[in-house]
Formats: structure tokens, C-alpha cells, sequence
């Protein structure tokens, strides 16, 4: 007898240190009351239990950035302080590939 369809897929593992596909950001921040270690490796799962969210809000919080800062570390609930609403910091040809890009672009013809 044939398996059906959703009999012949694995089931996934759940996220882990030793899971090949976890996504892994550098703490550069300074807060030291959130118990992470600056320039250690974090899932966004610890990032997110240190701030008291789910791991994929965590993710949207940090859209892309290679590094996660203070910036990126409010609890849930809370809102930012005044002086940030609206405030973006753009950085500009931040991944390796856009970096490599640019050099080429930049060079005359």
C-alpha cells in the first residue's frame, strides 16, 4: 500500500541551537537588565523571552538588521519613548551582497 501526501513529509523539528536552520542575530545593545551578554549570538526566540514576546514579532521587530540593539528591545505593552516615534535609522547598504554591489558599482568604466 502507497503512503498518502502528508504521510511521506518529515515533520519539522521545532527551532534549536542544533537545528540547522536557526537564525541567529548578534546583541550589540548596551541594557544589561534584559540578562543577555553584549556580542553573544541569540534565536529570536531568547531575544523575545528576554523582552516578554513570540519569537516571530521579535523578527518583525528587526526586519533584516544584521545586529539587534536596544532599539529593537521594548516590552510587550509598552510603548517607545516620544523621542523615537517616527524616528528611523536608515542604514544604508547594510548586507555583505549590497556592500559587494556597491563597490562594483562605484568603479569607472
Amino acid at each position: 500500500m502507497r503512503a498518502r501526501k502528508f504521510e511521506m513529509k518529515p515533520t519539522p523539528h521545532a527551532p534549536s541551537k542544533h537545528h540547522p536552520n536557526t537564525t541567529f542575530k548578534k546583541w550589540v545593545g548596551d541594557r544589561t537588565d534584559l540578562g543577555l551578554v553584549k556580542g553573544e549570538t541569540y534565536t529570536w526566540t531568547e531575544f523575545g523571552a528576554a523582552v516578554g514576546i513570540v519569537a516571530s514579532s521579535m523578527r518583525g521587530r528587526v526586519r533584516g538588521a544584521k545586529e539587534v540593539s536596544d532599539c529593537h528591545m521594548w516590552k510587550a505593552g509598552e510603548r517607545k519613548p516620544r523621542a523615537e516615534w517616527g524616528v528611523t535609522n536608515i542604514t544604508r547598504c547594510e548586507t555583505d551582497a549590497d556592500k559587494l554591489s556597491q563597490k562594483y558599482l562605484r568603479m569607472s568604466l
